[in-house]
């Protein structure tokens, strides 16, 4: 969004058609647009103007600010310089008469106003008035998220997608997984949200319809949980449980840590099991996101799951998979029908365990879906990284993280080696070839 609105800067918001037609709010002006206004300074072009001039829409804008801060927003029409605006418990204008005026508005001048107020509730409020009493055919609005707490970025994001006027169109610039999380809330048919991935002196632009949006805002999995923030990193990392993501993240922190270097830029985010991680993989590619997937090994016992996750990282199976994975069937079966539990044995040793054609085979098969994002755990499963931690899953991570220096620890090399190659896979140039659409740092409605 930056891009975009740097280019409109300068071909248009420079002219004067551009300062006819579109409004741009960035983090400063927000401050100082809501401080009482002069009424010896073209009043009419002020948004507190309108207020004063329209009780129904001051009514409005108070009820929205009410919903964020708990707190009225009350238009102090009595003052003779200056209309400024104030905060707290608007009394009722039902219970005073004409003759009570000089009352009513007493009470409203004792409450605190706005402008000596914290910059969230400045920034919000402005938010509020230049987007809703606009008569600019496009706003511009800069990370309205500044100042604000994470709920209250929600609800913004919200409110200005679910009740912006239909003639006028919003371009808005956000770093904030909340406050688009709100603008998802509002089901609207009318976002596009766009990512921009700033590589060198190169933007690279992917745009999400609502189609899309709706389709991936429609499952709970993506919905509830922190996978969104994946739009505002270079990449991320899907494992299959929570636990997973707390051991490889400390793994690759204590890597750098150890180097005296800075992590990269990684999300580690969980799917709640193997089956869903498909789910993700497909949604973050869909807007241009680099993502790696980290399975246990048995994800290879189920061909027909194997095949969806494969398809989900832009994998031909018949082309790019499909002998090597035939021979390593094979060799399984034929050693299944021997009576060997093969697939237990797997899990617990891994690439390993298998013999005949199938280590040359699944060597192929490892570098060709490496190279597309998925990495499947060498040795079987996380906990087999040190068979000498007799733990499960969780009493196993918490022990490594509380007894070893994860970073020289002589046990966890493979493990180091393991995710060493994760953080530095770059993704698919082609990524954005395969998908046609993406999405966001930036959004429009």
């Amino acid at each position: 969004m930056e891009a975009l609105t740097s280019r409109w800067n300068r071909h248009y918001l420079d002219s004067g058609l551009g300062n006819a037609f579109v409004k741009r709010l960035n983090t400063v002006n927000r401050i100082s647009s809501s401080n009482a206004l002069r009424r010896d300074n073209s009043p009419e072009k002020n948004p507190i103007y309108k207020l004063y001039k329209s009780d129904r829409l001051a009514t409005i804008i108070s009820d929205y600010f009410h919903q964020a801060f708990h707190l009225d927003l009350v238009i102090n029409r009595n003052e003779m310089q200056t209309v400024p605006l104030h905060v707290g418990e608007a009394p009722d204008k039902k219970a005073y008469t004409m003759e009570q005026h000089d009352e009513y508005y007493k009470l409203i001048s004792d409450l605190p106003k706005l402008q000596e107020q914290g910059d969230g509730m400045r920034s919000f409020a402005s938010v509020l008035l230049d987007t809703f009493t606009s008569d600019y055919c496009v706003t511009l609005i800069d990370e309205p998220e500044a100042f604000l707490h994470p709920p209250q970025a929600r609800l913004l994001g919200k409110m200005l997608a679910k009740h912006n006027p239909q003639n006028r169109q919003l371009f808005i610039s956000t770093h904030s997984e909340d406050f688009l999380q709100g603008l998802l809330d509002a089901n609207s048919d009318n976002i596009i949200v766009v990512r921009i991935d700033r590589k060198g002196d190169i933007n690279k632009i992917s745009v999400l319809q609502n189609e899309k949006i709706k389709d991936l805002w429609g499952n709970p999995i993506l919905r509830y949980s922190n996978i969104l923030s994946g739009l505002f990193h270079e990449k991320v990392v899907v494992c299959e449980s929570d636990y997973d993501c707390l051991f490889y993240q400390a793994v690759l922190d204590s890597i750098y840590e150890n180097n005296h270097d800075i992590s990269p830029d990684i999300l580690f985010t969980h799917c709640g099991g193997k089956a869903r991680v498909k789910d993700v993989v497909s949604a973050l590619r869909a807007v241009n996101v680099a993502v790696v997937a980290i399975t246990d090994f048995d994800v290879l016992d189920d061909s027909r799951e194997l095949k969806a996750l494969i398809a989900a990282f832009g994998i031909d199976w018949c082309k790019d998979l499909k002998s090597d994975m035939e021979a390593i069937y094979k060799t399984i079966n034929t050693e299944q029908s021997a009576g060997n539990e093969v697939w237990k044995t797997l899990k617990k040793v891994g690439k390993a365990g298998f013999s005949g054609e199938a280590p040359a085979a699944y060597e192929r098969a490892e570098k060709k879906c490496k190279s597309s994002g998925l990495f499947i755990v060498p040795v079987g499963e996380m906990e087999c990284f040190d068979k000498t931690i007799n733990k499960e899953k969780k009493d196993w991570v918490y022990y490594v993280l509380e007894n070893y220096e994860l970073g020289i620890e002589p046990k966890l090399e493979m493990a180091r080696q393991f995710v060493k190659e994760i953080a530095e896979y770059k993704g698919t140039d082609n990524l954005k070839e395969e998908t046609k659409s993406g999405g966001n740092r930036g959004t429009q409605q």
